[in-house]
């Protein structure tokens, strides 16, 4: 056999071999895509669950506000109202999260996968930051006049240094609810159920794409 006759020989063979090896990646993508799509689904789930119970909470608030409204004070209803909003913007959030999964689900793009999981998870922290930022009104829904003139100092060094503990505790969580603080011990006291988890398990396959990609 003559050398010109090697030589297309082995041209052929590396041909077939880059053809199998870029298949190969092909479907190693594929499958650590749905990988990372199928995580998603208790995400998704969750959502779909925190929307329904969310809309059945806010409807019994605006009927206890309403029973209520004639009985309690201005303080009381303004706790139930900022309370209710609040629960109003999570329920909002939440569904704009199912739309963030239904994107993602869409995506054949890995870097465009990443890029609207980035979003989902900043999504899930601002949704816990935002519930957290009203903590103070779980301190200030018993407050009245009566409380106020009646019992002062009860009012002044009781009620007041509560309310102030939970004004700081909401606005420094609230603050602090990044991802970049995703490793630290208080994080994940928060973000440990089955949502995160699903989002943090789509990610790590989305990274394997990456390395294998690089290597």
């Amino acid at each position: 056999m003559e050398n010109s006759e090697l030589i297309q020989l082995w041209k052929q063979y590396d041909e077939k071999l880059e053809r199998s090896m870029s298949l190969n990646k092909t479907i190693i993508q594929e499958i650590q895509q749905q990988k990372a799509k199928n995580a998603l689904r208790p995400a998704r789930n969750y959502s779909l669950v925190a929307i329904l119970v969310g809309l059945i909470y806010a409807g019994l608030v605006v009927y206890f506000l309403n029973f209520t409204y004639p009985f309690t004070s201005v303080f009381t209803q303004i706790s139930i109202a900022i309370h209710l909003l609040v629960t109003l913007i999570a329920i909002a959030m939440y569904i704009r999260q199912l739309c963030r999964i239904s994107e993602i689900n869409q995506s054949e793009n890995v870097v465009q996968m990443q890029q609207k999981l980035a979003k989902l998870q900043s999504s899930t922290v601002k949704i816990v930051g935002i519930s957290l930022l009203q903590l103070p009104v779980f301190s200030t829904w018993n407050i009245s006049f009566e409380l106020i003139n009646e019992q002062p100092t009860q009012f002044w060094f009781i009620q007041m240094p509560i309310v102030l503990l939970f004004t700081f505790a909401g606005i420094w969580l609230y603050k602090n609810m990044d991802i970049k603080n995703m490793d630290k011990k208080w994080f994940k006291i928060i973000f440990y159920g089955s949502e995160w988890s699903a989002l943090v398990s789509s990610g790590k396959f989305l990274k394997e794409i990456e390395r294998f990609e690089k290597e």
